[in-house]
C-alpha cells in the first residue's frame, strides 16, 4: 500500500530545509540501493556532506513520498527519520550532545530548530506524569503526514541516542488515516501508535526528561552554542541582544520579575543602557516583553491543558481578564476559543 500524498504536494514554494538534514533521507535511500534519479530526486541527488546552506523543502517531501510509493513501504518516512545520524544535525547536534539532560536538549531543540530549516516547531507539554512532544506545521498548506512521521521518528532516534537508552518505548499519534498496517510503525517507535489523531505527537513518561545526556561536556557546550547562535542569527536576522532579553524574560515570567530593572540587572547593564540598545534595534523593552508573552501564551493555551487562570499567572498577570484582553490583542481571538479550536 502506498503512502497517501498530501493534498497540496507543493507544500510551500519558498520553504527550505537544511542540506545536511535533507541528506539524512538521501543517505537512507542510497544505502538501500535506490536510484534517486528514477525517484525524481532532482537537486536532492547532488547532496553531499560538503553541501552547505539549504535546499527546497518541496523537493525533499516529493522525494520522501515518491520513495515510499515506489517501495510500497508506508512506514518508510519513519524508517528514514529513525536512521538519522548526529552528522545530519550539523551544529545543532553539537549543542544537543553538550546538554546535561534530555529536557535541556529539548529546550535547545526548540530554540535552534531553525538551523534544520523551516520544518515546523516542536512543543513540549507536560501533563501530569506524561510528556507530550508535539509537531506543528507552520504553513497554511495541509501538513504532510510523511513529514510528521519522519520528524517524530528522528526525535525518538536522538532521545535514545543522547540518553543511551536504545530500547526507549514511545507512544506516537499522527494526523490523517493510517497509510498501512500499524505494526511496522509500532516496531519503530516501540510503543502504541495511532492515526486519525487530533495532532501529531510523541507521548512518554515525563521522568525520561530528567535522564542525563551521556556525552555532556560543559566546555564543548559553550563553543557549540556560540556557533549555533551565530548561525541562527544569520538565518533569522535577530540580533544577539534580543535573544538574550527574550531568554531572560522566558525564565522569569512566572516569578513576575520581568521589569526593565530586573532584566537589565540579569544582563549586567543599566536600565538606561538596555533601553538605548533596544531603541538602536528599532524596538523597546515593552514590545519585547509583549512578544515573549504572546509566544508563550500561544504555546500554553493551544498546546496544553493548564487552566487559563494559571496561564495568566505564569505570564505575570494579576487577573485573568487582563490576560484575556492581551491575548485577544495578540492573536485576534480569546484564549478560550483558541484552546477549543486547537483541541478539535
Amino acid at each position: 500500500m502506498s503512502v497517501r500524498a498530501a493534498p497540496n504536494p507543493a507544500v510551500q514554494t519558498n520553504a527550505r530545509i537544511a542540506a545536511l538534514y535533507a541528506l539524512g533521507l538521501v543517505d537512507h535511500l542510497t544505502a538501500r540501493g535506490l536510484d534517486l534519479q528514477q525517484l525524481g530526486g532532482g537537486a536532492m541527488t547532488r547532496l553531499s556532506p560538503d553541501t552547505a546552506g539549504e535546499v527546497s523543502l518541496t523537493d525533499w517531501v516529493r522525494l520522501l513520498e515518491s520513495a515510499a510509493r515506489v517501495l510500497g513501504e508506508p512506514e518508510l518516512p519513519a524508517r528514514a527519520g529513525a536512521s538519522l545520524q548526529p552528522r545530519h544535525l550539523g551544529p545543532l547536534g553539537h549543542v544537543l550532545m553538550s546538554c546535561n539532560t534530555l529536557e535541556e536538549a529539548y529546550g535547545h531543540l526548540a530554540r535552534y530548530i531553525r538551523l534544520l530549516g523551516q520544518i515546523g516547531q516542536p512543543r513540549l507539554v507536560i501533563r501530569g506524569a506524561s510528556a507530550h512532544l508535539q509537531w506543528h506545521w507552520p504553513y497554511t498548506s495541509p501538513a504532510p503526514q510523511s513529514v510528521a512521521l519522519f520528524m517524530l521518528a528522528a526525535r525518538v532516534r536522538f532521545m535514545r541516542w543522547l540518553a543511551d537508552i536504545p530500547d526507549l518505548a514511545v507512544d506516537a499519534s499522527f494526523h490523517g488515516p493510517a497509510p498501512g498496517p500499524v505494526e511496522p510503525f509500532a516496531a519503530i517507535f516501540g510503543g502504541q501508535v495511532r492515526f486519525d489523531a487530533a495532532r501529531s505527537e510523541l507521548v512518554f513518561p515525563a521522568a525520561v526528561l530528567g535522564k542525563p545526556v551521556a556525552m555532556a561536556d560543559e566546555s564543548f557546550r559553550q563553543q557549540a552554542e556560540q556557533r549555533a547562535a551565530a548561525l541562527l542569527e544569520s538565518l533569522t536576522g535577530q540580533p544577539p541582544l534580543l535573544r538574550q532579553v527574550k531568554h531572560v524574560l522566558m525564565q522569569r515570567l512566572a516569578t513576575g520579575t520581568v521589569g526593565l530593572a530586573d532584566t537589565a540587572a540579569a544582563l549586567h547593564v543599566s536600565p538606561r543602557t538596555l533601553q538605548r540598545k533596544l531603541r538602536a534595534q528599532n524596538t523597546n523593552y515593552q514590545a519585547v516583553l509583549d512578544a515573549v508573552r504572546a509566544d508563550t501564551a500561544e504555546d500554553l493555551v493551544t498546546g496544553g491543558r493548564t487552566p487559563l487562570a494559571e496561564v495568566a499567572f505564569v505570564l505575570g498577570y494579576n487577573d485573568q481578564s487582563t490576560f484575556n484582553t492581551a491575548y485577544k490583542r495578540w492573536h485576534g481571538t480569546s484564549p478560550g476559543r483558541a484552546r477549543r479550536q486547537a483541541q478539535t
